[in-house]
This record gives structure tokens, C-alpha cells and sequence, in this order.
């Protein structure tokens, strides 16, 4: 087994036959030598705090921002002034969900792309200097280099070290990555995070028995105690019941809690929002830019993330780590900025109370069952109904 530190994520080695061996890696966001600790696979967190109600975490450099930013887009959303924003911003979920989430593009939007694929290149290289300039998107780039753990054995320490930290959380960031993932697209990796730490879990490597029952994740996720933070969690629900045999319990689906709140605000929210619009309303600009210029990268090299078979690809290439990295890291960035310290303040988000609140852990309860309950599996990549894109009426 080992546990790796992925270089950079700004800039990129290309993808090798056999990863390497050197425990010293380039930081080319800030051009110094690092080490990576390979003793044990882990990394020690640098401070964290827990207590009652979900999760207290220790804000990072940019939250007091964060509260500032949502303060402004709620009272935008709130003001009676703009009816017709709420409609398009609707119309704009939509489309986004259409094109981000599992939807197929048409033949002609490829060949569109295609056409057009040096103005592409040139837009993304545009924003990659933009990230490697911008001091806030280098800090988070460190930041997600200092967290990540990679796992590809569940008899290494790094494995029982994860199992031990996951068990004490309060509360983990989960997602997994796969080929057409679905009951019948298999789970090839596990993206789990806590405060401070983000862990790469190689199933496809290990084995599913191996990681779930005899490595104890499934005790893990099935608990009550620890909170499950998701984004659509329907489609993680369907392969983990119906592949290993894992239920998810206590879940909070922040894709609902992002349209509670907006509900909550008087907005009229009618179709699911995708995870990058969500990203977009609720980050900082340099975590929105630093998720743009990775997200668009991997999409370039491959045609699709989600039908390709990236993620059987194996040694996993550096920017595949850090596309994984980045969705488990979001979802802790998204809880940070919709629930500080633990909870959906009423101050800072108006309308948004208890009844809310239960609102959204109610309709997170059911999406668990929604897809995995179907006779007729549903696949990553596949068509969706217009019913599957509507925001659910909570």
C-alpha cells in the first residue's frame, strides 16, 4: 500500500505509465520543493473543533468573506424588486442541470466543440494563469495538497487511520466516483472528507468487501451518529445498496438545502440546481475559480468524465485525483458556507427556520430511496425525465 500527495493542482504532469516514486514533489503553484509524508498515509489535520447539533469547524482564512457574500446574495434574493430573476435563475438550474450532471450532450454540441477547440484551449490556459497569479486561489491549492490522502490498500495504516478519524467525525463530506456509475455502473473510488483532511479511497483496487465490510466503512456510512454530507444523492445511494450492500443513513443533501434556503428567501426555485451553479452562489471567487480551471481542464482531455472510463483507469493520472479531491473538499466548503458552525442561521439567511430545516433533513431522507427503490436502474449519463430534473416540492 501507499499513500500519495498529488502535486499541484495548477499545473499538471502529464499522464505517466507507473506513478512515481520520489517522496519530493514540485509545488509549481508557488515554486518551492515540498515533502510528502508517506509514513502512515496521513497527514495530521491542522485544528478542528466538534460540538452539539451537526458540526463546529474552524473556518479557514476566507469564511469571514463567506458571510459577507451570502448576506449580499440573500438580500438579492429577498428583494421583491427582482421577480424576474427568480424565474431565470430557475430557467438557469435547469439548463446548467442539463449540461453538468450525467446529461448526455448532443452529437452537435460535440462537433461544435470540437470546431471551436483551440478557442477552448486558449480560454482554458487564460484561466489557468489567472489561478496561478491569484495569491487566495495559490493558498487553496496548498491547502488541497496538504489534505489529500491517497488509499489503495485497507491492511495499511493510512486505511485504519481514515476508519479511525471517520468513526470520531461528527460529521464527513462522501461521494464516490465510477464508470457509468449506477446499481449497475460499478463504484471504482470513495471521495470522503472531514476538517482538514480528505481521503481517496481506491475500491476498484481494493475490492468492495474489502473496503466496506471488512475495512468497517459500511458501519461508517450507515451510521446515525455521524452526518453525511451529499450533493443529489440518489445516484450514490443506487450503487452503494445494490453493489455492496451498503444503505446511507442521516444524510443532508446540500443540493436541497440550497433551494430551502432560497425557497426560504421567497424565491421561486422549480428545477435542481447543479453543483457548479451552487458553487457559484455560494464560494468565494478565488474557491470558484479554483474549481473552474480543474474542472474545465479534466474536461478537456477527456470527452466525458462521466460516461469515459477515466475513473477505471489505473494508476488514477494527477489531475483525476484532484477532480475527486476537489468534489469531497466542495461539499465541506458548502456546508461552511450554508450551515457556519453548524447551523442555517435565520440572520444570515432569511425566512430560513427549524421548520426549514426539517424540511430539507426529511426530503434528504427520501432522495436516499428514490433511485435505489426503482425497478429500472438509473445510469450516470443516461437520459433523464423532466420529473428527475424538477426540484422536489419540500
Amino acid at each position: 500500500m501507499s499513500a500519495s500527495i498529488p502535486s499541484s493542482f495548477v499545473a499538471a504532469a502529464p499522464p505517466s505509465s507507473s506513478p512515481s516514486s520520489s517522496s519530493s514533489v514540485l509545488c509549481k503553484a508557488c515554486s518551492r520543493s515540498r515533502i510528502g509524508e508517506s509514513v502512515g498515509g496521513s497527514l495530521v489535520p491542522k485544528t478542528s473543533t466538534q460540538s452539539g447539533g451537526f458540526v463546529a469547524t474552524m473556518q479557514t482564512t476566507t469564511s469571514n468573506n463567506n458571510n459577507s457574500i451570502n448576506n449580499n446574495r440573500f438580500a438579492a434574493l429577498a428583494s421583491s424588486a427582482l421577480p424576474n430573476y427568480r424565474v431565470e435563475a430557475s430557467l438557469e438550474d435547469e439548463e446548467a442541470n442539463n449540461n453538468d450532471n450525467g446529461i448526455k450532450r448532443s452529437t452537435k454540441k460535440k462537433k461544435k466543440k470540437k470546431k471551436g477547440g483551440e478557442q477552448n484551449k486558449g480560454n482554458t490556459n487564460a484561466l489557468k494563469m489567472n489561478v496561478m497569479k491569484d495569491a487566495e486561489c495559490r493558498e487553496i491549492l496548498d491547502e488541497l495538497d496538504e489534505q489529500v490522502v491517497f488509499i489503495d490498500s485497507y491492511t495499511s495504516e493510512a486505511f485504519t487511520q481514515c476508519v479511525l478519524e471517520l468513526k470520531r467525525a461528527k460529521v464527513i463530506a462522501y461521494d464516490c466516483e465510477g464508470v457509468r456509475l449506477s446499481r449497475t455502473g460499478k463504484i471504482t473510488l470513495l471521495q470522503i472528507a472531514i476538517p482538514k483532511k480528505i481521503f481517496l479511497i481506491d475500491v476498484m483496487t481494493i475490492g468492495g468487501k474489502e473496503v466496506f465490510t471488512d475495512g468497517g466503512l459500511k458501519d461508517i456510512i450507515e451510521s446515525e451518529e455521524i452526518l453525511k454530507l451529499a450533493y443529489d444523492v440518489r445516484m450514490d445511494s443506487d450503487a452503494l445498496f445494490h453493489q455492496h450492500d451498503v444503505v446511507l443513513k442521516n444524510v443532508l443533501d446540500l443540493q436541497l438545502l440550497d433551494i430551502a434556503i432560497r425557497r426560504a428567501a421567497g424565491g421561486i426555485v422549480e428545477h435542481l440546481p447543479s453543483l457548479s451553479k451552487t458553487v457559484s452562489r455560494r464560494l468565494t471567487n478565488a474557491e470558484i475559480l479554483v474549481c473552474e480551471d480543474l474542472k474545465k481542464r479534466v474536461k478537456n482531455m477527456y470527452t466525458s468524465v462521466e460516461d469515459g472510463d477515466l475513473w477505471a483507469r489505473r494508476p488514477l493520472i494527477d489531475d483525476a485525483r484532484r477532480y475527486a479531491a476537489l468534489d469531497a473538499w466542495v461539499l465541506m466548503k458548502l456546508d461552511q458556507a450554508m450551515r457556519p458552525n453548524g447551523t442555517t442561521a435565520p440572520h444570515l439567511f432569511p425566512g430560513f427556520d427549524e421548520k426549514w430545516n426539517e424540511r430539507v433533513l426529511n426530503a434528504s431522507r427520501k432522495r436516499i430511496d428514490e433511485y435505489k427503490d426503482k425497478e429500472i436502474p438509473i445510469e450516470q449519463g443516461g437520459k433523464r425525465t423532466a420529473e428527475m430534473t424538477q426540484a422536489p416540492p419540500f
